[in-house]
């Protein structure tokens, strides 16, 4: 994703043992919330209320450098004040709760959702954010500053790289890889894509350089734009990919939903109302002809990245009669664009269809148990509306209405004047 991973989507766990350095940069909760009395985000970040995102992004790259506690004069307070307003601002939500009520209408934890530095990290620190990571939970890494640092002061190689060529690379973890390309007026016209593709599916950032501008910027290069590797899983195979589409037409970014969020909702039914929520527009649309330098960076816990880079300008043939275009992507993702839309309209809809239905749920439950306590109830009433003995005047009755009476016979008399002599008897 563009903007350094402006928009927080996904929280990491609270707590790490050993996360010393790594969490005292960017994210002491307790800190935020301290830091948040009487802070102004526009002012740390020097800039007005009515600054668009390229500029915040601007100022704060430009004051974290400054203030980073790796530099010799650098301020570690002032450091983790630029960044807290950088995450009240880069937000829009969080931006548009700071607008509309100061620091108490900013929930600190959530601001606090910030990218971690684990160039600092140990090892099992490390250990245990791969283990996370590989149960869905996404934990946002950031590019080190002394890295950027390094290109900032250019002793980072930079490689060539000509358009319509697809070169086979590799980069350690935490390490960086420049290329250089010359884009023409031609290309730029056409439209160019800055393609990063790891066939192995391993984590990078792909980082677009310009030149620094001011101060002891000299002619070092800055960052002016970032976006995080996506892993597609439908794709078979498996693969993560990352590009810059300077097409001159709106495209977008995707983060699918963290474990973490689904995991907070009340149903899952609801999910897919989250599904789109991190669907967001890449700010980069035209690039100026000229020399331009991108970067790949190394984003696994501990493995190097393999991946493959490619720069080339749409309408390129590429054999069989397969023209690079990009006429399907903006088709699907206005589908898409507009399929988000949909799904926040109908989202209040179906609450209220559920909840009038859990409604009517629990009416029909009562009334099921309301019917069979009326049915048990009833026929216990007609077993007790009965005569006692009621099994013997059903037999007298049932003779009677045969016409048959059975004769009794008195036996007293016959036995009385009988006897029964044994004829065999000797005697």
């Amino acid at each position: 994703m563009y903007s350094c991973n402006s928009t927080p989507n996904s929280s990491y766990p609270p707590r790490w043992p050993a996360l010393t350095r790594a969490r005292a940069s960017m994210s002491s909760t307790d800190d935020a919330a301290s830091a948040l009395d009487g802070f102004d985000p526009y002012a740390t970040l020097e800039c007005e209320r009515t600054a668009d995102d390229a500029e915040i992004k601007r100022n704060y790259r430009r004051l974290a450098l400054k203030h980073h506690p790796d530099k010799c004069d650098g301020d570690d307070a002032e450091f983790k004040r630029v960044a807290l307003a950088y995450k009240i601002l880069s937000d829009r939500e969080s931006r548009q709760a700071y607008d509309r009520g100061g620091c108490e209408a900013v929930h600190a934890p959530d601001v606090m959702d910030a990218e971690i530095d684990f160039s600092e990290a140990g090892f099992g620190s490390t250990l245990m954010a791969s283990m996370i990571s590989s149960l869905g939970v996404n934990i946002k890494t950031a590019v080190p500053m002394k890295v950027l640092e390094s290109v900032r002061r250019g002793v980072v190689a930079i490689s060539r790289a000509e358009v319509g060529c697809k070169v086979s690379e590799s980069v350690r973890k935490g390490e960086i890889r420049l290329f250089r390309c010359e884009i023409t007026a031609e290309n730029a016209r056409a439209g160019v894509v800055v393609s990063v593709t790891s066939p192995a599916g391993d984590k990078f950032k792909l980082l677009k350089f310009d030149k620094a501008r001011g101060g002891d910027a000299g002619d070092g290069l800055e960052l002016s734009l970032q976006e995080v590797s996506s892993r597609y899983e439908s794709v078979k195979p498996r693969r993560s990919h990352a590009g810059f589409y300077f097409t001159g037409l709106q495209t977008f970014n995707y983060e699918p939903v963290n474990a973490v969020k689904l995991a907070k909702l009340e149903s899952r039914d609801l999910a897919v109302f989250r599904s789109l929520d991190n669907w967001t527009p890449r700010e980069c649309v035209n690039i100026e002809p000229g020399e331009h330098v991108f970067g790949v960076y190394g984003d696994n816990f501990f493995d190097k990245c393999k991946f493959e880079f490619e720069i080339f300008t749409l309408g390129t043939d590429c054999g069989n009669g397969r023209i690079l275009d990009s006429s399907e992507i903006c088709e699907i993702e206005s589908k898409l664009s507009n399929k988000k839309h949909e799904l926040m309209k109908f989202e209040k809809e179906y609450l209220v269809a559920k909840a009038a239905f859990e409604k009517a749920v629990v009416k029909h439950h009562n009334e099921t148990e309301e019917v069979k306590a009326l049915i048990a109830a009833r026929e216990a009433a007609y077993c007790a509306l009965s005569l006692p003995c009621a099994a013997k005047e059903t037999e007298d009755s049932a003779g009677a209405s045969n016409g048959f009476v059975m004769p009794t016979i008195d036996t007293s008399a016959f036995v009385k004047n009988f006897s029964f002599t044994n004829p065999f008897a000797k005697k």
